[in-house]
């Protein structure tokens, strides 16, 4: 169970939007010690500071600094979920949910859950692009039913759903590019672009290579336009490279590591224990293996 409360990231938002207790408090509808007492406990909960005292300003420390988004992204989620729930009709339609990783191809997901549909033409389906441990903190909420990911949580059924290649790609204009046979101790001395982890509670580094200088970004098609602008090399999944062949002509280099090497990472596709004998949920699968073949 979670240990901090949406209320108290309500409270850690509201103090950094208006500078601080006393104001956020009016903005809340909360008294200043409400808020004051909700922020020391989330400090505590987190072992660390969140805010910096500059006369009555509350100034974000670097750490808190860092959560800002995250529980910008996890309030609005809730505050749509409360919308959604409130204007809910009178018909409630069966929904799936489904979190996937964004290595997996988009056109294979879609094209699986349109054959899904045509099973289950009237229900809904929620998707969740994640990356990393993201895909199993909502598999472990029970945000999701089903989970595409590199890591799923003990406990959950999970079967190979697909192994993705990744090619280290630059920029044209890259150094690297005029290099043959290179070898991954190589690759730690220039700047990477990465991905980064969308789990809320962990935080998985993969792919840095032990690099010391990197460009992080949010999603698949980020780290593509920063290779494409020379921000520097990454691991980019072969099928994301094929699709955007045409675009890139001329202005992407799949780099020469050497013995042609790749990563391959494998993708599970993980269910809730509870549900895994359901019909739904086989169709699914099903779909999803399918992929493969």
């Amino acid at each position: 169970m979670s240990k901090i409360s949406i209320e108290q990231w309500r409270m850690f938002i509201s103090v950094v939007d208006c500078g601080g207790f006393a104001q956020a408090g009016d903005a809340l509808y909360k008294t200043q010690s409400t808020v004051s007492h909700s922020i020391k406990k989330l400090e505590g909960t987190l072992s660390n500071s969140l805010f910096d005292m500059s006369g009555r300003k509350a100034v974000l420390t670097p750490f808190g600094e860092s959560l800002l988004d995250s529980a910008r992204t996890l309030v609005s989620h809730a505050d749509m979920l409360e919308k959604e729930a409130i204007s809910q009709k009178c018909e409630v339609k069966n929904t799936v949910s489904v979190a996937v990783d964004t290595l997996f191809p988009r056109t294979s997901l879609y094209r699986a859950i349109d054959k899904f549909m045509l099973s289950y033409p009237e229900w809904n389906v929620q998707i969740y692009e994640t990356a990393l441990s993201r895909c199993g903190e909502l598999l472990e909420d029970g945000t999701v039913d089903v989970g595409i990911a590199s890591a799923i949580p003990k406990g959950f059924i999970n079967k190979l759903a697909m192994t993705i290649d990744l090619q280290a790609v630059a920029n044209s204009s890259h150094p690297l590019t005029n290099s043959r046979d290179i070898e991954l101790v190589e690759l730690e001395k220039y700047r990477q672009v990465v991905v980064r982890d969308s789990g809320l509670r962990s935080n998985i580094n993969s792919g840095w290579l032990g690099t010391n200088s990197r460009i992080t970004v949010s999603t698949m098609q980020e780290a593509y336009f920063a290779v494409l602008s020379g921000l520097g090399f990454a691991w980019l999944p072969t099928w994301y490279l094929d699709q955007e062949k045409s675009s890139c002509s001329g202005k992407l280099h799949k780099l020469s590591v050497q013995h042609g090497q790749i990563r391959t990472v494998a993708l599970q596709c993980g269910v809730r224990p509870e549900i895994a004998d359901q019909t739904w949920v086989e169709v699914f699968k099903q779909q999803i293996e399918s992929l493969n073949s």
